[in-house]
């Protein structure tokens, strides 16, 4: 579940990035999909969210999962690429004005979201538990969450996702509810766990895969899953010229294996999924 994990501008980035104005999608040439400016691919995204995107810290360049798939997807279609940096909360909303093509930023498929906008799922998130390191042995069945503090985001899927983990798991089973520490971002859930005024806190496996890489053991994994909802790259609705292009695109990837070489890459090989469009129901 995308939401702001570092601090990322909203300005558009160097030359690889450009903000096109809103207007109607360009023709394009025959078997061309169908994109606001001719020849390009033109994606919005909020580089706040490592693994999936983010800025490197050396170079200040757009780096993670999503930016290397795009490169490749750009290849595939014969699109040049170009990148709109924006607040997460901007992206839906850019789609649907058609300021950029598609949205490759970490986004949930939902069902409330189709109302709005199309996805080509393609990666498959989990949300996870999870504690400082050191009290990993602490958690091995549902019921040890029960009356804990429990830090999460409260604008991500996770937040309903730990309710209902409260009422079946604990309150269900006559145990205490979980005290739910509601966030306004993963970062700020994190923090809450950091400085010891929440015992366990709620992430994307994603996120503490690479968590782990940063800063081994501090961190660690623990019990099931809360939640399991695919990302998807939104676009406008009903833009099939572009859709059946991208989801061309990401099926010759999965077959000839280039996709799970770039998941694998990022130590996130667990997403492999079957692209498809709107897929949850």
């Amino acid at each position: 579940m995308k939401k702001n994990l570092l601090k990322g501008g909203t300005a558009v980035l160097g030359l690889a990035l450009a903000l096109t104005a809103c207007g109607a999608p360009a023709k394009s040439a025959d078997g061309k999909p169908s994109t606001i400016k001719d020849g390009v691919l033109n994606v919005g995204l909020s580089p706040d969210f490592p693994p999936m995107e983010y800025l490197d810290e050396s170079s200040n360049q757009l780096v993670g999962v999503d930016v290397d798939i795009v490169t490749e997807i750009g290849k595939r279609v014969g699109l040049k690429v170009e990148y709109t940096q924006q607040k997460f909360d901007q992206l839906i909303n850019s789609v649907k004005t058609e300021r950029v093509d598609i949205v490759f930023s970490g986004m949930s498929d939902t069902v409330e979201r189709q109302k709005t906008v199309d996805f080509i799922d393609y990666f498959k998130s989990v949300g996870r538990f999870y504690v400082l390191g050191a009290n990993k042995a602490k958690y091995t069945q549902d019921t040890d969450v029960c009356g804990q503090s429990v830090a999460v985001s409260s604008k991500t899927d996770y937040y309903p996702a730990l309710q209902r983990f409260s009422k079946e798991k604990c309150e269900g089973a006559g145990k205490p509810a979980v005290n739910i520490v509601p966030t306004d971002s993963g970062a700020a859930a994190r923090l809450q766990l950091d400085q010891g005024r929440a015992q366990v806190a709620i992430q994307g496996a994603e996120n503490l895969v690479y968590f782990e890489k940063k800063s081994p053991g501090k961190y660690a994994m623990v019990l099931g899953n809360v939640n399991e909802l695919p990302f998807g790259a939104a676009t406008k609705k009903g833009n099939t010229a572009l859709q059946d292009k991208v989801v061309k695109a990401f099926q010759d990837m999965k077959t000839d294996g280039t996709l799970k070489k770039i998941l694998d890459s990022h130590n996130v090989g667990y997403g492999l999924t079957d692209p498809v469009l709107n897929g949850v129901k």
